[in-house]
């Protein structure tokens, strides 16, 4: 038969990993913990969501005109070094998301302006139902600060009442202050009730602060790569003010991009009003000198002769008229492209005719320089994509100016001919007479500024008309709207949240405590570090408490049912009847050793055997006085000869076949009286009248008593105690197994508590008749009544009186 004996088959701990049973066991054990501790999180989590603000989240959509322009000089070479060209799209996200429109949306809008109603804990925000107007107008820009100021506002009937800082303004409703903060209107808006001395709190921000507030809960971005739609998104405690956040930002940026497109039609209609008024004042010249010269010269109508040279250089002086219209603008062009203060500026377009290629360029110029001032308003001038613009522009002033050149010296070749063709005529008109020509002269020139005049007027109605008609590269998919629920705090993730804190403190709680645990509390604890087998589990009774005999005829306890057990499967240690003497140690004093020997010796003598408590315990006897025996002789009197052994052995009071040999007066060498030779004659002796011995011994982790004694046991128990015996002392013990120093070593456990989780743990049930069947730790074992005694192993005995006993020893 092998000497482990293995008790338990129901529960098994997990040496080498992680036991679910266990951690449902612990939690088990400790529930009021868990309970407690989530009820508590559940509770700060419904004060949180009950006094927290809820945040509502906003979005809206706009749609952009995505008109990518191919990159001119360097940026195939920009983006072969890792800069990116950025699409328009990514251009109108990072304008969306600009200080200055947010800024122009917070000034729009009042949000610096904000009004609460004061609660007991929190105080709740107002915006579409304050009672009153509160318009503020800053005196000067740093009015405000960086921070904030706070009034109180209370109603007085037909007057309102303003304090802040121990100052206080009473006026009339529509009356204007005169505030630190600037000038501010107070009304009463009517239909919405207000209740006389009500008060409310008005916090008055900067603009500042409020932007970089709402510029920081701004999202902006593309649902859909493939498409040119923006999604803005903001959070909001009042959902109202933020779809009105919304809505305006995206008619302030719809507006900015009008009034930039419109930017080129001004320069352009600014440029063409200068020249008309040089031009008209030009006209006005050569009209006033024709007119005095016909005053001067009496002239009335013109000559036939002068009429038909007129008629045959009509279609030359058309031309060279033309001509010298075109030649003008382009000088004036020529000298507006190369003034370098207008390096940064929209070049006037649409003033060229017939020259396509010119206004081409000049097209993609003008288009470079809104890209540029766009690009400027959210980068700055040395970031690489400005920079690109920048050469682009560069290399289009100068295709500009060689397109000009040439486009001049194309007009000057064609003029300088015309003109050689008109001087054919004019060398006959030289035969008409002198002030008829002079006059013709005059009226060449009337005729060139009157058609520039008319083409600049042209031109001008023209970009009226073009500005008049400019739209927003954008459009609106989605106004601003807001969830119905808010998405923070979300009350199933708090609540979710609360009760997983209320699990995992006490969880931790209880791995820590566990963690630094160094005393032995459930089986693993043992099993872990020691192959010794565990025979019994004694558990923790509070009935009991005060006895020290805890076994009798009549018990039915769980405890005397464990005692039972230990009785039984002691049977497997001592297979035969010369063993007989059961050896009790522990590691240190205090573990109930002498509590399980009397209990065990209890137990084996309602079988009808004989049974001897030895006291050997010799430092420190405790048998003696829980029986309330005399302890004057005893086991050492016997030991130096003082007295023989039928003195000593005394009856335990406890039942008629229980007997003990105190353990006399302490010797002071009790390891020496144990090493006698008269030890082994003694047990001898007693294995003669004696069916069992129990050595109830001194602690094995202190002294070397129980070594000693041991070479006279068949089996030794060592009683381990629940939250008392040391983790470490397990390894003490497996080495005593290995090594085989103590003769069928095996292990009891004492003072088990009742628990439902996957460490130590008792319970019973009844059956039927006068039979009953218990389980514990796994085991299972049935006892049966009749006739007054107890059946064991299939035998039953008869007890015998002590006199007989002490015959026998006698004999």
């Amino acid at each position: 038969m092998s000497e482990k004996i293995q008790l338990s088959t129901d529960w098994q701990g997990d040496k080498d990993g992680f036991s679910i049973q266990r951690v449902i066991g612990m939690v088990l054990s400790y529930w009021p913990w868990f309970l407690i501790c989530t009820l508590v999180s559940l509770m700060v989590a419904y004060l949180y969501l009950r006094y927290t603000t809820p945040v509502y989240r906003v979005t809206a959509s706009i749609l952009v005109q995505d008109d990518k322009k191919a990159s001119m000089g360097g940026g195939e070479v920009l983006e072969d070094l890792g800069f990116k060209q950025r699409a328009n799209v990514d251009n109108e996200m990072e304008i969306l998301r600009s200080p200055t429109l947010m800024n122009e949306v917070v000034r729009d809008l009042q949000l610096n302006v904000q009004v609460f109603t004061t609660g007991r804990f929190k105080n709740l925000e107002l915006y579409a139902t304050r009672p009153f107007r509160f318009v503020l107008c800053p005196m000067f820009e740093d009015s405000l600060g960086r921070g904030w100021d706070q009034y109180k506002i209370k109603n007085k009937g037909d007057r309102f009442e303003l304090s802040a800082n121990n100052k206080v303004w009473i006026r009339k409703w529509g009356d204007t202050l005169f505030l630190p903060i600037g000038r501010v209107y107070i009304d009463r808006v009517m239909g919405i009730g207000w209740e006389e001395q009500e008060e409310y709190l008005v916090r008055v921000s900067s603009y500042e602060a409020i932007t970089g507030v709402y510029r920081g809960s701004l999202q902006v971005n593309v649902p859909n790569k493939n498409l040119s739609i923006i999604g803005l998104t903001v959070n909001e405690v009042v959902p109202e003010r933020g779809e009105q956040v919304l809505n305006r930002l995206m008619d302030v940026y719809m507006r900015a991009n009008v009034d930039d497109k419109n930017r080129i039609a001004d320069s352009t209609m600014s440029f063409i009003d200068s020249r008309l008024e040089i031009v008209f004042k030009e006209l006005s010249g050569i009209e006033k000198d024709i007119e005095q010269f016909k005053s001067a010269n009496d002239i009335t109508d013109i000559s036939s002769q002068a009429s038909m040279l007129m008629s045959n250089t009509q279609d030359f002086q058309g031309k060279i008229t033309e001509l010298e219209v075109q030649l003008n603008i382009m000088n004036a062009l020529e000298k507006y492209i190369f003034d370098n203060s207008n390096s940064k500026r929209i070049v006037p377009q649409g003033l060229t005719e017939g020259n396509e290629a010119f206004a081409g360029i000049l097209e993609q110029y003008n288009s470079l320089q809104a890209q540029r001032e766009k690009a400027t308003m959210s980068m700055a001038d040395k970031n690489p994509v400005v920079q690109n613009i920048d050469d682009q522009l560069r290399n289009l002033r100068t295709d500009l100016k060689n397109s000009l050149t040439s486009a001049k010296r194309n007009l000057t070749i064609r003029l300088n001919e015309y003109r050689s063709r008109a001087g054919n005529v004019t060398a006959q008109i030289k035969t008409v007479p002198k002030k008829e020509r002079v006059y013709i002269d005059f009226s060449r020139q009337q005729s060139l500024k009157q058609e520039l005049y008319l083409f600049l007027l042209k031109k001008r109605e023209e970009t009226a008309i073009t500005k008049a008609a400019t739209l927003a590269n954008a459009r609106v998919i989605d106004q601003g709207k807001a969830d119905g629920m808010p998405f923070s705090p979300k009350r199933s993730k708090i609540f979710m949240m609360a009760f997983l804190v209320g699990i995992l403190v006490p969880g931790g709680m209880v791995y820590l405590r566990e963690l630094l645990n160094n005393r032995v509390f459930t089986r693993s604890d043992i099993t872990d570090k020691t192959q010794t087998p565990i025979i019994a589990e004694i558990g923790h009774s509070t009935e009991a408490l005060g006895e020290s005999v805890v076994v009798h005829s009549s018990s039915r306890t769980i405890i005397a049912e464990q005692f039972r057990t230990l009785r039984t499967n002691l049977q497997f240690l001592l297979t035969s009847q010369e063993k007989k003497v059961i050896l009790l140690t522990s590691s240190m004093s205090g573990e109930g050793k002498s509590f399980i020997a009397l209990n065990l010796a209890s137990t084996l003598a309602l079988s009808n055997k004989r049974v001897l408590v030895m006291e050997l315990d010799l430092r420190k006897p405790k048998i003696s006085k829980m029986l309330g025996l005399d302890n004057g002789l005893g086991f050492s009197n016997y030991m130096i000869g003082q007295v023989e052994l039928n003195k000593i052995i005394v009856p335990s009071g406890v039942n008629e076949n229980l007997y003990v040999i105190p353990s006399g007066p302490i010797p002071p060498n009790p390891s020496e009286l144990l090493m006698m030779p008269q030890v082994e004659k003694l047990f001898k002796s007693l294995k003669e009248h004696f069916d069992y011995i129990i050595l109830d011994t001194a602690p094995l982790g202190l002294v070397t008593d129980a070594h000693l004694l041991s070479l006279h046991s068949d089996a030794c128990l060592y009683v381990v105690r629940q939250g008392y015996t040391f983790k470490q002392q397990m390894s003490f013990l497996d080495e005593l197994y290995r090594d085989r120093k103590m003769a069928h070593l095996s292990i009891v456990v004492n003072d088990v508590k009742a628990s439902r989780g996957a460490g130590y743990g008792y319970g019973y049930g009844y059956g039927y008749g006068y039979g009953y069947s218990y389980g514990y730790g796994g085991y299972g074992y049935g006892y049966g009544q009749k006739n007054g005694g107890y059946f064991d192993n299939g035998k039953a005995t008869k007890s015998k009186g002590l006199k007989r006993i002490v015959d026998l020893l006698k004999g």
